[in-house]
């Protein structure tokens, strides 16, 4: 009912003629804000003569009823739906959603590609409202007719009950043997409850002691009416783009008023749509690649086979563990104890040390940085993947464009490394370490419940797209040779650190504006993320073969320089959709967290094994921080590394383009919403309506005009 008020005041005054009737209870939070907004435009007296508002019980007259041309359901789920049948028996069109019952009566329906939009939500409204009003009398008409010939008789719906259960029970059989018997299950339910009544009691005692304790444990929840006095009072004298943003809001500050620590108070304050504390976790997990960026400034190349190889492995053992310890430990006071771990890799430069000791330590110090990927976003996105998965899906993306920086800062000197280390130190972990002691209360209970991969049958975009990114990772060594590659003869290039900051600045632009993109046109989202993510060429590939097509003319440098900005770019572009696609897949953060540290794990691996392949295919053990030669033969042998992982990666991922659709949580669509599309749609109603009563036996409804 928000969505209806949502577009209202657009409806009454693009179809002045039209007429908005709203009869019933208010019932619950939605209900509240949609009272809020008719009242609005009922006192604002612009629409006297077309809009009527009775927030209560009413009995509705037949008359009524026949004089609807429409009935607006933009349901969010729909077990059946009663009112639509309620409203066709009487000869009205259904506008709506394709979502749960609805559907089975002629109308104009629209597809919900993006759940968790409001503004997607309310464009496709309008859309479908538009379709109504457009449509030729005599089409609606026959629309009509066929509503009020329409039947959905109890004989068909048990007897489609019965099929299910006897295809229930031929599985069963046909799984455990012809001569198996059906579990049984006891019907003596009072001796069950009555067992369980003594266990109960003889047992209280224990059960009391191992429950948690605290001042944090069972915080009372609000009751409904509790929610709606909150957005009533919220109302007055504010506005908001929909009901979902106002009912989190009211949520999000109920749950802060209950913190005793007004500094905590403070870092839940909603900053840009989200607490102060969630942009800090965010900090976190993007400077986590400036470490090794400040520790590997002055690595040599005999040191290389350690860091490239010692520390994804030391990386992926890490990773488990560091997830491990989110299924037991407070969120606040791990991702704390993870900050203050970075002063050790951060202190390497200034004392003597092994080279397979700091790469061990960047390995499980690197790792701990997924526990801020975890955690991000929890006090404005609980429950909502979609934006979930648009926040998260940018940071991934950004943090991957650090490693231009790694070069840029080989040639900074020991005095501008103390003060760079030192100002790293202090303001993105100690100062965040301080923040998090004093989190909110959801950063301080809502750990991770366990670690589970049994949804991962269901999902094949997710099997699919993960088996991508792993081979991707086999030529993670080679794209960052490809910088260094840039550096030698005949390319001759001189402003190395601007070029790398350059090259970071325009990938992460590209993102901050596809990013922009997705929010502004979300019903286009689905179509975008697919193509990005599915069918994008990888960067490294197309770099490989620019610089093995070079040889030794030296005109095409620029040229070279186009297409590493261009297949930087695409291949942010890939990163940052893949993320979203991922996110918005899992349906979970905590099914997310379970493939995040499966991916991980093998990604590391594969690291570390590229470094192998690329000393192979080279001859260089190191090839990153020394060189010897011409780059096109480089290129060309890199490209023989990166062409089978790259070609098999886009496969996959060309394969996983035609899951995601089917299995994109906020973004659903089923091969049944599909059917029901193309039915809504169809001109020839009166057809359907024939062909359903020879299905179901000639059965029908009332007659016009009569209930």
């Amino acid at each position: 009912v928000d969505y209806i008020a949502d577009v209202a005041e657009w409806m009454l005054s693009t179809y002045p003629s039209a007429q908005l009737v709203m009869i019933g209870p208010v019932g619950d939070c939605f209900g509240s804000y949609a009272k809020a907004k008719f009242d609005a435009l009922r006192d604002s007296g612009r629409f006297k003569s077309n809009l009527f508002v009775y927030a209560d019980f009413l009995v509705v007259p037949q008359e009524l009823k026949l004089a609807c041309d429409f009935c607006l359901m933009p349901s969010r789920d729909e077990p059946f739906g009663y009112v639509d049948i309620e409203f066709a028996w009487f000869g009205a069109s259904i506008v709506g959603s394709l979502r749960g019952g609805l559907g089975k009566l002629p109308g104009f329906y629209f597809q919900i590609l993006n759940a968790d939009s409001s503004s997607h939500m309310q464009e496709a409204l309008r859309n479908a409202i538009t379709d109504a009003m457009q449509c030729p009398p005599e089409t609606l008409a026959s629309m009509g007719a066929s509503a009020r010939a329409s039947a959905f008789p109890v004989g068909t719906w048990q007897g489609e009950l019965m099929q299910a259960y006897e295809c229930v029970i031929e599985k069963y059989f046909r799984k455990t043997g012809p001569g198996a018997l059906p579990p049984t299950v006891s019907r003596n339910f009072a001796s069950q409850m009555s067992s369980s009544s003594s266990l109960a009691e003889s047992d209280s005692d224990e059960l009391a002691d191992d429950l948690p304790v605290g001042e944090d444990f069972l915080r009372q929840e609000a009751s409904e009416r509790e929610m709606q006095q909150l957005v009533e009072a919220k109302l007055s004298g504010v506005s908001f783009p929909n009901a979902s943003a106002l009912i989190e809001k009211v949520e999000w500050e109920r749950e802060l008023s209950q913190e005793r620590s007004c500094f905590s108070r403070k870092l839940g304050h909603v900053v840009f749509g989200a607490p102060i504390m969630d942009w800090i976790i965010c900090l976190c997990y993007m400077t986590g690649p400036l470490i090794p960026a400040l520790t590997l400034a002055h690595v040599n190349s005999s040191d290389g086979q350690a860091f490239s190889v010692l520390r994804p492995v030391m990386q992926s053992v890490a990773l488990i563990a560091w997830t491990m310890l989110a299924c037991v430990c407070s969120p606040n006071m791990l991702m704390a104890f993870a900050l203050l771990m970075r002063l050790v890799p951060l202190s390497l430069p200034f004392w003597d040390h092994s080279a397979p000791f700091a790469a061990a330590i960047l390995g499980i110090v690197g790792s701990s940085d997924y526990l801020f990927l975890y955690y991000s976003f929890m006090g404005s996105s609980v429950g909502d993947v979609s934006t979930l998965a648009m926040r998260t899906g940018w940071i991934m993306a950004a943090r991957e464009q650090w490693d231009p920086v790694f070069m840029a800062l080989e040639d900074s000197g020991f005095g501008a490394q103390v003060w760079v280390t030192g100002a790293f130190a202090l303001a993105f972990v100690l100062l965040p370490a301080l923040a998090l002691a004093q989190a909110p209360v959801l950063y301080r209970v809502f750990s991770v419940p366990e670690i589970n991969y049994s949804w991962v049958r269901k999902l094949r975009f997710l099997k699919l797209f993960a088996a991508a990114t792993v081979l991707e990772a086999f030529s993670q060594s080679s794209s960052t040779a490809l910088l260094r590659l840039r550096q030698l003869e005949p390319f001759e290039l001189t402003w190395v650190q601007g070029y790398c900051f350059l090259l970071a600045a325009v990938a992460a632009t590209t993102m901050v504006l596809f990013s922009v993109v997705l929010r502004r046109y979300p019903s286009y989202a689905v179509v975008l993320v697919k193509a990005f993510a599915c069918c994008t060429l990888p960067a490294t590939l197309l770099q490989c073969w620019a610089e093995a097509e070079v040889r030794h003319n030296f005109n095409l440098s620029k040229s070279l320089d186009v297409l590493i900005f261009v297949s930087t770019i695409v291949g942010a572009l890939g990163l940052y959709a893949g993320a979203v696609a991922v996110l918005a897949t899992v349906g979970s953060r905590w099914r997310f967290v379970s493939y995040a540290c499966a991916v991980g794990v093998c990604t590391s691996i594969a690291r570390g094994v590229s470094y192998y392949l690329m000393a192979l295919a080279t001859g260089e053990r190191d090839l990153v921080h020394h060189a010897n030669g011409l780059p096109t033969h480089f290129a060309k042998r890199l490209l023989f590394i990166v062409l089978p992982a790259s070609v098999t990666s886009l496969l996959l991922r060309f394969v996983a383009f035609f899951f995601f659709e089917n299995e994109a949580t906020g973004m659903l669509r089923t091969w049944r919403h599909k059917s029901l599309a193309k039915m809504a749609l169809s001109a020839d109603a009166e057809t359907l309506a024939r062909a359903r009563r020879s299905r179901e036996g000639g059965g029908g409804g009332p007659a016009p005009g009569k209930p």
